[in-house]
């Protein structure tokens, strides 16, 4: 039997996601107040500092991947956040580099996003000061119940170039936008993230191409999933992918101008397999480290992504498009077969 040479088997490791965060981004100046709320703050503006210090005390004390303490993490970090830094964790301590997730390196908050709230779940968001990758982070806090501390759930890092919409001040607070609602936005802060996550996977032939500016995040994400297919298909491989908005993934509050800022996490997996007959290709590190093997014919790795939206108030059209201001993407799992 002839066996194909072997070759790197998975290659969207960080998804070149160093690549697009490196650079500088803006933030939204201030603006007059907004109209008072008829509901109560979720927390009050020197509340959420002490909040966010308690919540993101661990992350301090674990920026170091392989000391890390996963229990820790357990207690005050959860959703995408907590996947994706246990998984940095596993890699760190097998000897590989964890990949470059876009996630924040410094978490001192310098002004905070306090929806109007009063049931429960909740959850309220701080952007950072710029850290080693001169970007400033969406660090995002939720919690479930009155008795529950809040956790960190995200910190997607802006992309080079954008800006957060403009909000309410701290103290006015800004109004939540359930994920059904449409009002005045171009979708249901829902359908918007599905769209999105569509046109992550299918690219230009997605129905939902119009509805959304070109950006950084998904520059990379394509051209690090077309250099895999065309590195498998060369070898006589396939490569396939899905995608899924997580569950209670979609947050969004109205901007100053009657738009909206969403939030939204996803679950991706792709699919690498060798051609039938060759032999097992070798496993990039990162992913070796979460596999627990070095090769495979075949393997499954799952990422997870947050991805933050700017929706310009209007309907759609073809007038009005979400822009990706800022993301967070990296593996969390690998399978092999």
């Amino acid at each position: 039997m002839t066996h194909r040479p072997t070759r790197p088997l998975v290659a969207l490791a960080s998804l070149a996601t160093a690549t697009v965060l490196a650079g500088c981004a803006q933030l939204p100046t201030s603006s007059a107040p907004a109209d008072t709320g008829r509901q109560p703050l979720v927390v009050q503006p020197a509340q959420a500092g002490r909040v966010v210090a308690a919540a993101t005390a661990v992350l301090d004390a674990g920026a170091d991947p392989a000391t890390a303490d996963p229990a820790a993490l357990a207690a005050r970090v959860s959703g995408p956040e907590l996947a994706l830094r246990t998984a940095a964790h596993t890699i760190a301590a097998a000897g590989a580099t964890p990949a470059d997730t876009g996630g924040a390196d410094d978490v001192e908050a310098i002004t905070s996003i306090l929806p109007r709230e009063e049931d429960f779940p909740r959850w309220f968001a701080t952007v950072t000061a710029p850290g080693a990758d001169q970007a400033p982070s969406l660090v995002v806090l939720r919690t479930s119940d009155a008795r529950s501390p809040y956790t960190v759930w995200a910190t997607p890092t802006l992309l080079p170039g954008a800006s957060l919409p403009t909000l309410a001040a701290p103290a006015d607070g800004v109004a939540v936008v359930a994920p059904d609602e449409d009002t005045n936005l171009l979708a249901t802060p829902a359908d918007l993230a599905a769209h999105y996550g569509d046109l992550l996977t299918n690219g230009t032939t997605s129905a939902y191409a119009g509805e959304f500016a070109p950006d950084a995040y998904r520059s990379g994400v394509e051209s690090a999933t077309a250099a895999e297919v065309a590195s498998l298909q060369a070898a006589g491989g396939t490569f396939t992918q899905e995608r899924s908005v997580l569950p209670d993934g979609v947050l969004a509050v109205r901007t100053r101008d009657g738009g909206a800022l969403v939030v939204a996490a996803y679950s991706w997996s792709t699919t690498s397999a060798g051609p039938a007959g060759g032999r097992a290709g070798k496993l990039e590190p990162a992913l070796a480290a979460l596999a627990g093997t070095d090769e495979a014919l075949r393997a499954t790795v799952t990422r997870q992504e947050v991805v933050v939206f700017s929706v310009p108030p209007g309907a759609g059209g073809g007038q009005v498009q979400a822009q990706v201001v800022a993301a967070e993407s990296g593996p969390v799992q690998v399978t092999t077969g």
